[in-house]
Parts: structure tokens; sequence; C-alpha cells
């Protein structure tokens, strides 16, 4: 894995931080305008970056907070694709697609998902993130119905 150029890696940092404080007043459109400048200047090819990982999973966060699944479903594909080159965050990407199709109501895709990122991490996987994660995997029963 390469480390990013210090003045590189400072300027996603900024444009990331930007993006941050655009989502937090409520400026979405923007906020991913400059999420996206942030990933555009990853050199290529940019499943060489682990940074890029990181980028995607937080838009992927920004996308399923707003319920925007089409987006949040680009971005899940671009953290495959680095993960599919580096291999660093296979429980991980498991847990994001587990979130993805929990939230899009595909309850069978996210248990078998999410039983992928507990096998290879444990419970800890669900630290920090929504109960209703951990219940359903917990008693999936009560989402999915026969």
């Amino acid at each position: 894995m390469a480390v990013l150029d210090k003045k590189l890696q400072d300027e996603i940092e900024t444009l990331t931080d930007l993006a941050y404080e655009k989502f937090l007043n409520n400026e979405i459109e923007e906020s991913f305008i400059l999420s996206e400048q942030a990933w555009d200047l990853y050199p290529d090819p940019k499943e060489n970056w682990n940074e890029a990982y990181n980028t995607a999973s937080s838009i992927v966060d920004d996308c399923l907070k707003i319920k925007d699944f089409e987006r949040a479903k680009k971005w899940l594909n671009n953290m495959i694709m680095v993960n599919n080159n580096l291999h660093l965050n296979d429980e991980d990407l498991n847990f994001y697609l587990g979130k993805y199709f929990f939230e899009i109501g595909d309850y069978l895709k996210a248990k078998e998902e999410w039983d992928n990122a507990v096998s290879l991490a444990g419970y800890r996987v669900f630290e920090g993130e929504d109960p209703r994660y951990i219940d359903f995997y917990r008693h999936p029963e009560k989402y999915i119905k026969n």
C-alpha cells in the first residue's frame, strides 16, 4: 500500500472537513460536491489508496443518514473496488453492505453480510452503530417474515 504525499493528504482532509461542515449545516449537495472533489484528488488507480476507502465510507454514512440509497450504492461500489484490491477492511465492508441492505429493507442480504462481518470480527462491528442493527441481528424474525 502506497502512502499519499503529505500535501495531497492535507488537501483531501481540508475538502473532507469542509464537506462535513456543509453536511452538518444541511447543505447536502455542496457537501457531496466537496466529497467528490476529495475523491478525485486520489491518484489513479484509486483502489491503491486505503484513504480512498475511508473517503467513500464517509460518503456512504452521509447517504444512509439522508436515505439517498442510489448514491450510497455508487459509493459502496467504490469501497468494494478499493477493498478488492487492498483487502484491509473485509469485515468493515461487510458491515457497510449490511447497513445498506437493512436500510433498503433487504433483510436477508443484511443478515448475510452481517453474518460475514461477525464471523470476521465478532459483535464489536455493531459498537457505536444504530441500535436497530444489533436488535435486527439478534432477532431477525422480528423483521423477516416467512
